[in-house]
């Protein structure tokens, strides 16, 4: 009986342990179809949300409505630059088939008169010209630009014809607008579309990795340039959009909400029309004269002359010329390879960086080039002011320091003699008559003085007061691309001859500035010693607010210069403008003195030999200056006859402007 009871006991046992595991099971399957129901609920209520917002968006189209560029103006509110608008061709994409789309494309191609393959790579559909798949640039919801600057026909033709162009629409946007005139081209700049600059510029790339690429299109135009460029931040301004739904066919059929665009600010800059125009006119014919007069003065490669004229307090750029000029018209369409090989001659701003010889028209542009010197010339004699200045205020001469020329100063043994232009000898000089006959003998024996007094150390300093002065250092004028120019000297007395650096730099044959460096240098003179930033603009204006915001001058350097050496060189160089001086035949006709300086700068130009450079530097009047110029004629010859006439013609503007009312 025992065995029976035990054997009843572990049944009971079996069959407790079978209900268990069956209740376990029970619950797995369970949980289970909580998880699987729980996931059900989660694909219908979010990715079902993500596939509704993708739905939507092939009706709905939120369509870029690009902002106005600010405008560009002379200081008297004459209009330099500003836009006009045109009708664009907007492809927002519908839900069709590739066959369909490129049938698009083809219609396309024939009405805009545009390459097959240029047009499918502006809709940007993933298809190339035989319907084979490529990779795509934005998603299919963007919208993308076919082609602005549509024709009358064009319009007619896309708008009249809905069912030949699905997905086509026409909208207005703003177009930079340049004169034909080419008022200071180089100064002003130019744009191009955001698409190309950020592939190419720093500024922009770093646009390009922010979000969103913070506002840009890829079409819009942005500044590569001039004033176009550096007051980007401030021309550009806020795009805009339309809500827009749009059919199946891609057409647009109700705009649900606009937000109208903002355009950037105006620009009222510091130069004068008038005197900008008058300026380019001169230097045109001036330069032709010179090219096919007779005689000695003749300069039969004066092609290009880089003048500027800064007020003396103020710092205000009046005139920038860069010669010769464009029309940058240009960039509104498409440029050829043969547009950007001219383009290269004439693009660069030559009065603050380099620019080439215009060698456009000769057989082999390229070569003839480089047979001419580059727009970064060494200053010559106009530097000569600034080495007796340094010499007065290093005490290494004396305002009435004597000194007989000998005619031919050997500053070293077995070195060749400094010599005066011509080989005159001009007798007994002070620092007023060096400056005044232009001696380069005076210069040497001065420079190579302060070499033997202070040796190395002569140089440094004479280095830190030509910065003071603006010369090696760039300007900050509120354009890109500046250079510092080059200063030859310091490589001479570091690698060959610190006196023969000294010597050469005396009279300006060791270094090389821009024409803006030399306006600089005669502005921070005239104001005896306070260097300011060279201005182009005047105010920022908001178009829409009448809000502005004032550019005031702004003071870079102060350098104290005693006024006996002050007036020491003053008087040497408005003597170089009287009987017996270097220009003695410019400026009689202004009721004031002018102090200036003529430069005659030798450069050695491989297969050519040596060429001659005129430069020219002046401010005026002498006794209160108020205008400061600088200008370069590459190859002209002598500084009296190429540069000193538009130095002229520019004083002579400005009085007539801005002072003689």
């Amino acid at each position: 009986m025992s065995g029976g009871m035990f054997q009843g006991r572990r049944k009971t046992s079996s069959a407790g342990l079978l209900s268990g595991r069956l209740h376990g099971l029970w619950l797995i399957v369970i949980l289970l179809f909580v998880v699987l129901i729980l996931r059900l609920s989660s694909i219908q209520l979010g990715a079902g949300a993500e596939y509704n917002q993708l739905a939507v968006e092939n009706n709905f189209k939120q369509v870029p409505l690009v902002a106005s560029r600010g405008k560009i103006y002379d200081r008297n509110g004459n209009i330099l630059v500003e836009n006009r608008s045109l009708f664009t061709a907007i492809y927002l994409e519908p839900d069709s088939d590739k066959k369909k789309k490129l049938a698009t494309a083809k219609e396309l191609a024939n009405v805009l008169k545009m390459p097959l393959k240029d047009v499918l790579e502006a809709m940007d559909i993933g298809l190339d010209a035989k319907g084979k798949p490529t990779m795509r640039k934005q998603p299919p919801y963007f919208p993308k630009k076919l082609k602005d600057r549509l024709s009358d026909e064009e319009i007619v033709k896309i708008s009249e014809n809905p069912d030949r162009f699905p997905g086509v629409n026409i909208f207005s946007e703003p177009l930079r607008q340049y004169r034909t005139d080419s008022i200071a081209v180089q100064t002003i700049g130019y744009v191009r579309p955001y698409a190309g600059a950020k592939t190419s510029m720093k500024k922009y790339k770093a646009v390009a990795a922010q979000p969103n690429q913070a506002g840009y299109l890829d079409w819009e135009q942005v500044g590569m340039d001039g004033i176009e460029y550096s007051y980007q931040d401030e021309l550009r301004g806020k795009n805009g959009y339309r809500l827009v739904r749009v059919n199946s066919q891609g057409k647009l059929v109700e705009v649900l909400k606009e937000v109208s665009p903002k355009p950037g600010n105006d620009l009222i800059t510091t130069l004068d029309q008038d005197m900008q125009l008058e300026a380019e006119a001169f230097v045109e014919q001036h330069l032709a004269r010179l090219r096919t007069q007779a005689g000695n003065k003749r300069a039969p490669y004066a092609r290009n002359a880089y003048a500027v004229a800064m007020e003396v307090k103020t710092g205000k750029i009046r005139s920038m010329v860069s010669y010769p000029d464009y029309d940058p018209n240009i960039w509104n369409g498409k440029v050829g390879s043969g547009d950007y090989r001219n383009l290269s001659f004439v693009i660069n701003n030559g009065t603050i960086r380099e620019a080439p010889y215009d060698a456009r028209g000769s057989a082999s542009p390229q070569s003839e080039v480089k047979r001419h010197p580059f727009s970064v010339l060494p200053s010559g004699s106009t530097f000569k002011p600034l080495t007796v200045l340094m010499g007065m205020m290093e005490g290494v001469i004396k305002p009435n320091t004597y000194w007989r020329d000998p005619g031919a100063f050997y500053y070293a043994k077995a070195t060749p003699p400094v010599r005066n232009s011509g080989r005159h000898n001009y007798g007994l000089l002070d620092p007023v008559k060096a400056i005044q006959k232009s001696s380069n003998t005076f210069m040497a024996w001065l420079a190579t003085k302060w070499y033997r007094r202070d040796k190395l150390e002569a140089v440094e300093k004479f280095e830190r007061l030509a910065h003071a002065f603006g010369l090696g250092i760039k300007t900050g004028v509120p354009l890109p691309r500046e250079q510092d120019g080059l200063e030859d000297y310091k490589i001479i007395a570091k690698r060959n001859s610190g006196i023969g650096a000294m010597a050469l730099a005396s009279f300006g044959q060791a270094q090389r500035y821009t024409a803006l460096q030399l306006a600089q240098f005669m502005q921070t003179l005239g104001n005896k010693g306070t260097r300011l930033r060279p201005q182009l603009v005047e105010k920022v204006v908001n178009p829409t607010t009448g809000k502005t915001k004032e550019i005031k001058p702004e003071v870079m350097q102060r350098t104290p210069i005693k006024e006996s050496y002050y007036q020491t060189v003053v008087r040497g160089m408005v003597q170089v403008t009287k009987p017996g001086g270097t220009a003695a035949e410019l400026f009689n006709h202004l009721p004031f003195d002018v102090a200036a300086k003529t430069g005659t700068s030798e450069q050695d130009i491989p297969g050519r030999g040596r060429v001659e450079n005129s430069v020219f530097v002046a401010f005026a009047p002498a006794n209160d200056p108020q205008i400061a110029v600088a200008v370069i004629v590459p190859e002209g010859g002598y500084g009296a006859v190429a540069a000193g006439p538009i130095a002229d013609h520019l004083i002579t503007s400005y009085y007539e402007k801005f002072m003689k009312k």
